[in-house]
């Protein structure tokens, strides 16, 4: 199996033989799905997938063996050590026997804008080893029959739950608000993910977040609210926020945007067993902090607060916003593909409202209603000309 690894890292190709063998221990295959998802995310669906965290998962199943401690510290080289490509096309081949086809796994074709993801259009709930578990023994779920693309979730408030670490994982194509235990709520963006702990314990509450959320935080002075996006921090009391994580050319950013009240924002160098602070920043409401792993600071702006009170109240809102992002974002929040055969499309600034709840017919009605270009659905998916 050693030897497996060591194929691995040099970036070669491995024989039948020695996929079968790989596959033929289960630890190791675990541990190659986790890597297999974080490269399949990254590859496939450009969606920004924490990999330091999943690595850490990985560490608490593999770390009470020698052998196990030295597949760590590969698997760790080769993502973190510019072997990730290779390893993540090994990886990929020897999941991809393992597993079903995954029809999401599209070529992407010329002028594609957004790739749906099918075969995904369910909720996922893990703990904190990594398993799937049971969504209704932890989480109520209300669907909204009028607007079925919303739905309201509320983590159950039972003393008989463990203490753990859950990961609510949402689909494309629809939008979830979640009802944490401190009555706190977070509106997440259709492909995003939180983490959150089955009870707030101790003297904070700490979330983490992956992809764009908007958050309501109920008050309490004696246990500040934290979210953790990345190597990014944003402690606050009680009040309205939105943030959005992603990744863009192998590097994480971050934009922190305060809608009501006081927040404080904060982020670490060096790994999450011995992080530096760097200094922390307070912002004022319709300010807007951003921050890139590339500058490792923050950029403070005033901004417009009214879009993401919109968002909020389930609304599209853009306001002089490039087209691609908005196709982009009705995409995401259809899970339909969007293919563009207009080359102007980049320079096309637009005004744009709409109830995100609505049909997708009238979506595209809005759409060619703007007399800038034309919008139908052919074959499932948006066409733009």
């Amino acid at each position: 199996m050693e030897e497996v690894l060591d194929i691995m890292e040099q970036g070669t190709t491995l024989s039948e033989e020695q996929i079968q063998e790989l596959k033929s221990d289960a630890n190791l295959m675990e541990a190659c799905e986790d890597i297999h998802i974080a490269a399949h995310l990254l590859r496939q669906q450009k969606e920004d997938f924490d990999v330091e965290e999943r690595l850490e998962q990985f560490n608490e199943r593999h770390s009470h063996h020698p052998r196990q401690q030295r597949r760590r510290a590969i698997i760790r080289r080769l993502l973190f050590a510019g072997g990730f490509a290779a390893a993540a096309a090994i990886l990929w081949a020897v999941f991809f026997i393992h597993s079903p086809k995954d029809s999401s796994s599209q070529q992407m074709e010329e002028g594609m804008l957004y790739a749906a993801i099918e075969g995904k259009n369910q909720p996922m709930l893990t703990n904190s080893k990594g398993k799937s578990v049971d969504i209704a023994s932890f989480l109520d779920v209300v669907e909204n029959p009028v607007t079925p693309n919303s739905a309201v979730v509320t983590v159950k408030d039972d003393a008989s739950i463990p203490l753990d670490t859950m990961r609510f994982t949402i689909p494309y194509g629809k939008d979830y608000t979640v009802h944490l235990p401190d009555g706190s709520r977070v509106k997440l963006h259709p492909g995003s993910r939180i983490s959150y702990p089955t009870r707030f314990v101790g003297s904070t509450r700490q979330v983490s977040l992956t992809g764009e959320a908007y958050f309501m935080v109920a008050k309490d002075a004696s246990k500040p609210f934290i979210v953790k996006t990345g190597n990014v921090y944003t402690r606050v009391l009680g009040t309205e926020f939105n943030v959005k994580s992603w990744n863009e050319e192998g590097m994480s950013n971050h934009e922190i945007t305060l809608v009501e009240g006081s927040i404080e924002i904060s982020a670490v160098k060096g790994n999450t067993s011995a992080p530096h602070p760097t200094a922390s920043r307070i912002l004022k409401p319709g300010q807007q902090a951003r921050f890139s792993a590339q500058s490792a600071s923050f950029n403070i702006d005033e901004v417009d607060t009214y879009p993401y009170i919109m968002w909020r109240d389930n609304y599209f809102y853009f306001d002089n916003i490039n087209m691609k992002e908005m196709l982009l974002a009705i995409g995401q929040r259809y899970n339909m593909s969007v293919v563009c055969h207009n080359k102007e499309i980049s320079n096309l600034r637009v005004r744009f409202i709409a109830e995100r709840d609505s049909s997708i017919n009238y979506i595209i009605e809005k759409i060619n209603g703007l007399g800038t270009v034309t919008a139908s659905i052919e074959d499932g998916r948006i066409v733009v000309r």
